[in-house]
């Protein structure tokens, strides 16, 4: 085999096809870092791999025309098929050589993988991934192409039959769509055969042996019918009907054996998950969703009204299916489905009152049921910076919730009051919405509020209260003598003073000013003004932490209005600070833009102006941006609450920065309302971002780059090509 091997490799340096075959490779691929570098300006190496496939498609035909089908013209075959190297050998030793040639002309990646991590980070998992990828791609289709090269004499035929295999190996995974209703059944098979689906499974950071093996399969079968061609050549006249059917019947039991293996393979395989290169996991079933999947008794079945070969097209679709397989996985009680409502149209009926349509999401069990749909697993943000938008993934988030949802003993309510131009806070609702509270929005001028309601929330409402509608508030709180309700109130900097509003908070223990809190400390700063900060969980707030990940995170705060607690105890009321900004934080007063550097015993607390209960000056200096007011009562032994909570600020929700997975906003909001209700198990699963870390790099250094690898690389084989063609035609 190692002649063969060698007498192969140096042929391709022999005649300018190897050169050209490698010129190909570094154009093409420079030319996808450059782009990748100057459009996206990302680490993003999978783009670059993704983007190779096509070109190792059309290509690879250049790489194996001659090697059998030049033997058969110059009649050199007859004489290879007689030296002293076994069959085996003589297609092993083609097949690497042109293998060699091959992983030269990828190899180059490694330089492209090097650039990018000189100016990022370096992912090497996901490098590697990409990488053993396309190594097995190229394998398979080689091993394609010398099957193809042994049937003819002409490498013209051998050409254009390995590109017609290539085509139709593009074109698989449009096939199956394609098919009239009479070959419907063919769909499956052919998507079984896809290439594509596999390897861009590579290039998305999944690590899946099934894929693995199905390419290595291909590779060993075509290898192995290359063998079988060849040996059909030395039979004899008289011996060429009985080797012929010996020869048919030991391929088809060949190829018979692989595919079985390769089921059975894959099916086992399906029960484990397949290994995540990503740096975030992103295809991992987080803590939060296997403490809500794994203890389930009670069965659930999740039906997707999606193609999933069309929903795994794309990034998000790829992680949602992965993340539905992995439900699955983890419990055999939780059945996962694709269906197609055309096909089932008696689907539609059934669920027409939940507004069933093309990309729903059905999740039910035998209590209730629930519909999402696939564009709730996208979350976009806004980045005002260069008004952009970031993409991410809910998917968990929303697929988790929904579970937790059908298999719930009972589903808790909570009621958004409006009627005053509230300015909203989205985020909050949606934290709600995510862990299944069932949200009733009630208008304090017309309406009373919900009594089922178990939490009443007022965000940063723009009007005052009425002595009326206050006393709506202080029914609901003291419901009917029972207590066991809560108010959660969410200041806003855009609000006017609210005397009503206010003195109702202050009997609750609660002072809220009209000013906003700045940070001093540069340390402490995540923006450029001091309005973003960081602050510290008071020893009030540690009930509330036990559920959350990660207790040591800062809650920031952002634009807050200082809060603060008017007395500790007063009769059965006690009020406490849950977060509190540091002491390096002063005030910006907003009708002078003034700062005011005093904080102890400073009235300054409330915009400059008298406390709000003059009785009851605010105590320690003030700038809380979360407090909890609490009234207790006995009925019998046992206690009975009512709290009112204040937050110091919408934006402390809305903004990306602060509701990230590097800060508890959202952790620590969401386990507070989960306790006060009285809700055993909440979600709170942070979004998944697709985005890559940004390059940094100089135009000289992208000139340098362009240079080296968009133009002198290439144009190096191109030219050594050329002066080995000129050679070979003086000789």
């Amino acid at each position: 085999m190692s002649a063969v091997y060698t007498k192969e490799l140096s042929s391709y340096f022999k005649n300018p096809l190897g050169y050209v075959c490698l010129a190909i490779y570094y154009l093409f691929g420079g030319q996808f870092l450059l782009m990748q570098i100057q459009y996206y300006g990302t680490n993003d190496i999978s783009g670059i791999f993704s983007n190779m496939y096509v070109v190792v498609l059309l290509t690879l035909p250049l790489f194996t025309m001659r090697l059998l089908s030049e033997e058969k013209r110059m009649r050199t075959d007859q004489a290879l098929m007689t030296a002293p190297v076994s069959l085996n050998g003589i297609v092993a030793g083609k097949f690497f050589a042109a293998y060699t040639l091959f992983v030269l002309g990828v190899s180059v990646c490694v330089i492209y993988f090097a650039v990018l991590s000189s100016f990022s980070s370096a992912l090497w998992s996901i490098f590697l991934g990409n990488f053993l990828g396309l190594l097995l791609l190229g394998a398979s289709l080689l091993a394609i192409g010398l099957f193809v090269s042994s049937l003819t004499e002409s490498q013209v035929l051998a050409a254009v039959g390995t590109f017609a295999c290539m085509l139709f190996i593009m074109l698989l995974d449009g096939l199956g769509g394609m098919l009239p209703s009479g070959l419907s059944f063919l769909e499956k098979p052919l998507s079984a055969l896809s290439f594509s689906q596999r390897y861009y499974d590579f290039t998305a950071g999944l690590l899946k042996l099934p894929h693995v093996v199905f390419f290595l399969s291909v590779t060993l079968v075509f290898l192995f019918l290359t063998v079988r061609v060849l040996d059909k050549n030395r039979w004899t006249a008289n011996k060429r009907i009985k080797n012929a059917a010996f020869s048919v019947t030991v391929t088809v039991v060949f190829i018979a054996v692989v595919v079985v293996f390769n089921m059975i393979f894959t099916l086992l395989m399906d029960m484990l998950p397949p290994m995540d290169l990503t740096e975030n996991s992103m295809y991992e079933l987080s803590e939060d969703s296997l403490n809500i999947v794994e203890p389930l008794t009670q069965p659930v079945e999740i039906i997707v009204c999606h193609n999933e070969e069309d929903l795994r097209s794309t990034e998000y679709g790829k992680q949602t299916d992965e993340i539905l397989k992995g439900y699955a996985r983890h419990n055999a009680g939780i059945q996962v489905r694709f269906a197609d409502l055309l096909k089932e149209p008696e689907l539609a009926a059934e669920y027409s009152d939940y507004g069933i349509q093309n990309n729903s999401i059905i999740i039910k069990s035998d209590k209730r049921i629930k519909m999402v749909s696939l564009n709730d697993c996208v979350e976009t943000e806004m980045n005002y910076s260069n008004y952009s938008y970031t993409y991410k993934s809910k998917a968990e988030q929303v697929l988790t919730s929904g579970i937790l949802y059908v298999t719930e003993d009972s589903v808790l309510r909570v009621s958004v009051l409006t009627g005053h131009s509230e300015t909203g806070c989205a985020d909050i609702v949606n934290y709600l919405e995510e862990n299944n509270y069932v949200i009733t929005e009630q208008n304090m001028v017309t309406e009373d509020i919900d009594p089922e309601a178990e939490i009443a929330f007022l965000f940063a409402p723009m009007t005052d209260y009425t002595a009326q509608e206050l006393e709506k508030l202080d029914r609901f709180l003291d419901n009917e003598g029972n207590f066991g309700k809560k108010l959660i109130y969410v200041a806003s900097h855009n609000q006017p003073k609210l005397p009503n509003l206010e003195s109702f908070l202050s009997e609750w223990g609660i002072g809220i000013g009209n000013s906003i809190i700045v940070e001093t400390n540069q340390k402490n700063i995540y923006d450029k003004q001091g309005f973003m900060f960081g602050a510290a969980f008071e020893e009030a707030a540690q009930p509330y932490l036990s559920q959350v990940k990660n207790p040591s995170l800062l809650f920031v705060g952002y634009y807050c209005r200082p809060l603060s607690i008017l007395w500790e105890e007063k009769d059965n009321r006690t009020a406490q600070y849950l977060v509190r900004a540091p002491e390096s934080c002063t005030l910006y007063q907003l009708d002078t833009g003034e700062l005011t550097g005093e904080r102890k015993e400073n009235p300054s607390i409330n915009g400059g102006n008298p406390p709000i209960n003059e009785g009851n000056p605010p105590i320690d200096g003030g700038l809380g941006i979360a407090v909890i007011g609490d009234r207790l009562k006995y009925i019998g032994t046992q206690e009975h609450h009512s709290n009112v909570v204040a937050f110091a600020s919408t934006a402390m929700f809305t903004s990306s920065q602060t509701v990230s997975s590097s800060f508890n906003n959202k952790d620590f909001t969401v386990e507070l309302i989960n306790s006060l209700a009285g809700k055993q198990r909440g979600i709170s699963i942070p979004s998944v971002s697709f985005a890559s870390e940004p390059l940094q790099i100089t135009q000289s250094s992208y000139t340098a780059v362009s240079i080296v690898l968009g133009i002198l690389l290439p144009g190096i084989c191109f030219v050594t090509g050329i002066a080995v063609s000129v050679r070979r035609r003086r000789l």
